[in-house]
């Protein structure tokens, strides 16, 4: 992997290089995204893109009736660039989410909701969005440890999905950036992995090149 490594960012321009290291260094870890059985295939790419551009490398996707397809118009290739995890059901998900050590809160009015930028940041935090239509499950709210509102000063009471996402993906990923900028951001280990899955989809000829390496090591 080392040499596969050296090879591809020699093939890359210094521009393109900084460039990828900028993206590495603002990535975090402590801030996840669920969406919970999510029926429009546009609001699930729009939140993919979304979670991409605020820096959340990894969204978790609860599939409902049918499977999340990736839709390239509308997620520009963001979703080369993050970790997308598929579960079956929203207890696998947060179970898995808490083992980690994950809090998980989700956006849903009432049970004591508190305004989205009072979530506490103490613990890595993972937001839940549900069901445009239903909202986030019975299942999903037994395994919250508190649920949030995005405050609101007109007459409607709700943002589509995809906008509440935004929303609270900026307010989260602003507010861990300048609170806990240590505690927010990819561990080392994390930052070689992502690195090492990057440069083959940035280098042209990775594959190819890739494929040479391996029979070279092998014919030894």
């Amino acid at each position: 992997m080392d040499d596969l490594r050296k090879i591809l960012e020699g093939m890359l321009t210094p521009a393109r290089l900084e460039r990828i290291a900028t993206a590495l260094e603002a990535r975090l870890g402590a801030l996840r995204v669920v969406t919970e059985n999510l029926r429009n295939t546009h609001n699930m790419n729009a939140v993919l893109r979304t979670c991409e551009a605020f820096g959340v490398q990894h969204l978790h996707v609860v599939e409902g009736e049918k499977d999340f397809s990736i839709n390239r118009k509308i997620t520009k290739g963001s979703h080369k660039w993050i970790d997308l995890h598929r579960h079956v059901s929203i207890g696998d998900c947060a179970r898995e989410l808490k083992a980690e050590g994950f809090s998980l809160y989700a956006a849903m009015l009432g049970r004591g909701a508190v305004p989205l930028d009072e979530i506490p940041l103490e613990k890595p935090v993972a937001i839940i969005l549900g069901n445009e239509r239903t909202g986030v499950s019975e299942e999903a709210v037994s395994h919250c440890d508190g649920f949030y509102t995005i405050p609101m000063h007109g007459f409607v009471q709700s943002f589509n999905i995809s906008v509440a996402a935004a929303i609270s993906i900026y307010s989260l990923s602003s507010r861990m950036r300048k609170e806990r900028p240590d505690h927010g951001a990819l561990s080392p280990e994390e930052r070689a992995r992502v690195l090492g899955a990057w440069l083959p989809k940035t280098a042209p000829y990775a594959k190819k090149i890739s494929r040479v390496l391996a029979e070279s090591k092998n014919s030894l």
